[in-house]
């Protein structure tokens, strides 16, 4: 398998990741140190992350939102009182390099595409490169996390920040199990602006674009569709503008009922001065000030009321995958868990199988599929759509059966 192969594989089953290429542009954009220099070297050449912004209105609406979330979030980390930063998704972004200065030690974890891209880049631009360390990791995947973080000490400050919103309901709760597992084991808390990420964006756009806020933010969403092939889901941690009261409340439970806590903190409060404010009038700087008085970051601790957690039943079995071409029909068997990480060796595999005869059709036996994250459906999906939806998923688990249904998958009934 080539390394092109490899990348073309996890581009796919992963597309997310153009999201956090956005991301790093719009930082540029707003003019935060080292941004564009990160951009240069990733080299997007014809592939610009923005091309689908053509209105600048957008550009700097989402450039607004962006570089609040970036510096806030530096500030909250500094603040923490913890020296070890672990930032989930890391990005592109240059946080890496602003907070080793700041004296703290940070790790980033990210799908393997983008921490191949991003960790030589910050390394040729820092010399302590010994407080920071990058992996590729799965948030799904308690043994991932568990295996980037076996030789850290002390606690933890992990950020979550513009991840949430991308995952279902099915896999919100591993992630949050996943990440109260890491203060039950490190200590320390979990700040994210996610919840309200899309309050954040209302409120924002409509400080500095009155009544045009409401297109301007629908070209936003569509460009973002457009840029990852991804929509965003839904789950009970983020909050319903149509429905704030309820929703919220409904997020916060979602934390509870992982035996945590939530404190809310207000964003006006602690927001930086702004690069981007040279791009706005005095008016636009006031409202939207006063706007973030009605957003907060989340800053989540363990209950101390809470039981231990037994997390031995998060161990998985290890991934496994067989597959041939019998009679014109690709046959594959799966056991372990098929995410971010493993997805794209099927979908090599099915490559693979395609360029030496296309297969009429596709079996792929589940008995020993344990998990199934949206990047293992994506795959699932591309094979599908290549056959003209003659794929049969066989001896599929009753955890799993609901969900295959609802994807449109044929599950026969097990005998």
């Amino acid at each position: 398998m080539t390394i092109e192969t490899e990348r073309n594989s996890q581009a796919q089953a992963n597309p997310v990741f153009m999201t956090a290429k956005a991301a790093i542009c719009l930082m540029a954009a707003a003019d935060i140190s080292d941004a564009s220099t990160i951009v240069r070297c990733l080299e997007p050449e014809n592939h610009d992350p923005l091309q689908n912004m053509t209105d600048p209105d957008v550009v700097l609406g989402n450039a607004l939102v962006v570089e609040t979330k970036y510096r806030t979030m530096c500030s909250l980390i500094k603040d923490s009182g913890c020296h070890v930063c672990v930032d989930l998704p890391c990005g592109y972004t240059p946080k890496a390099l602003h907070l080793s200065k700041a004296g703290m030690r940070f790790i980033g974890l990210d799908l393997p595409i983008v921490v191949q891209e991003i960790e030589p880049i910050i390394r040729s631009l820092t010399t302590s490169s010994d407080e920071i360390s990058f992996h590729g990791i799965d948030a799904t995947n308690y043994e991932s996390i568990r295996t980037a973080l076996q030789n850290v000490t002390g606690p933890l400050c992990i950020t979550t920040e513009g991840m949430m919103m991308y995952f279902d309901a099915y896999e919100a709760d591993a992630v949050v199990s996943n990440i109260r597992a890491m203060l039950e084991l490190h200590g320390g808390l979990w700040i994210t602006p996610d919840p309200e990420f899309v309050l954040q964006f209302f409120y924002s756009f409509h400080s500095i674009f009155g009544k045009n806020s409401l297109a301007k933010l629908a070209a936003s969403k569509e460009s973002a569709q457009q840029q990852a092939n991804v929509a965003n889901l839904s789950n009970p941690l983020i909050i319903n503008p149509d429905d704030i009261i309820r929703s919220s409340k409904t997020a916060e439970d979602f934390i509870n009922s992982h035996g945590m806590k939530v404190e809310k903190i207000t964003l006006a409060e602690h927001i930086p001065t702004l690069s981007i404010y040279r791009q706005l009038t005095q008016e636009q700087i006031r409202n939207f000030k006063n706007a973030m008085n009605d957003c907060h970051y989340w800053v989540i601790t363990l209950d101390e009321h809470r039981q231990q957690t037994d997390n031995s039943e998060q161990q998985a079995l290890p991934f496994e995958m067989n597959y041939a071409l019998e009679n014109n029909i690709f046959k594959v068997s799966i056991g372990g868990r098929l995410d971010s990480l493993t997805a794209p060796q099927l979908l090599t595999a099915w490559e693979k199988i395609k360029t030496t005869s296309m297969p009429v059709g596709a079996e792929i036996d589940c008995a020993k599929l344990e998990y199934i994250t949206s990047a293992g459906i994506r795959v699932f999906l591309i094979i599908q759509k290549a056959l003209s939806r003659n794929l049969t998923l066989t001896n599929v688990h009753s955890s799993l059966k609901k969900l295959f249904m609802q994807k449109g998958f044929t599950v026969p009934p097990q005998r």
